[in-house]
């Protein structure tokens, strides 16, 4: 391979990563489906061996997983699935936040503030994929000061998964007034340093999505 060929590989790798993330999150390939790298390669129009390096790099993140025969499949989207990965957020998230909140200077407050300026933006304008950059983006603008890289290491595997449940839930979860007001009270209670009470709010927020899109897998699981 040449050292051009070199270069371009890794823009390749997470031209396919995203692409193929999006067709996860967005349902267009479906929990459970098949993926294999030549077909995915043909359907993305690019070799195959930046999306074997992307399908690889979706596994490590959770999202797919290896399957017989060398290719991959989605993985579940079912209320097992979801609850495993609520049961775990649900320890770690406030967990971080309480960790967190003591630690974040001035500085950290500010970048909190102008991540959340933007997730209303976004949330106002209904455009998805931002969404859930800038939605991690102004969570981890708090998690990221818990002082720990292996926790957030974990929640980074957690949050991957749990960004189908999030789109899942986005159309019952209340109001863009209301997912505006429940971001900024866990942002007020930061600026407070109010440690227990982020951490109070953080998990409420969570336990909001989780039940959401409980029920409506029960309800897709009746119809079905």
């Amino acid at each position: 391979m040449s050292g051009n060929s070199q270069a371009k590989l890794p823009t390749l790798v997470e031209h396919a990563s995203r692409a193929l993330r999006e067709m996860i999150l967005s349902g267009e390939l479906k929990p459970g489906e098949r993926i294999y790298p030549d077909s995915a390669a043909e359907r993305l129009g690019m070799s195959a061996i930046p999306v074997r390096e992307a399908l690889r790099s979706l596994a490590s993140a959770g999202l797919i997983e290896a399957a017989p025969r060398h290719g991959f499949r989605v993985r579940p989207a079912d209320r097992e699935d979801l609850l495993q990965t609520y049961e775990l957020r649900l320890l770690l998230d406030p967990y971080a936040a309480n960790l967190a909140v003591p630690r974040m200077s001035r500085a950290a407050i500010a970048r909190m503030n102008e991540a959340l300026q933007q997730l209303e933006q976004t949330l106002r304008s209904g455009d998805m994929r931002s969404y859930d950059r800038d939605h991690r983006s102004f969570h981890f603008s708090i998690y990221e000061h818990c002082g720990s890289a292996w926790l957030l290491r974990f929640m980074g595997m957690l949050w991957e998964n749990s960004q189908r449940y999030q789109r899942m839930s986005a159309a019952f979860r209340g109001t863009t007034a209301d997912r505006v007001a429940e971001h900024r009270a866990i942002a007020q209670a930061c600026e407070a340093g109010d440690a227990q009470g982020t951490a109070r709010l953080v998990r409420q927020h969570l336990e909001r999505t989780r039940e959401v899109v409980l029920r409506e897998l029960d309800k897709e699981a009746s119809t079905s």
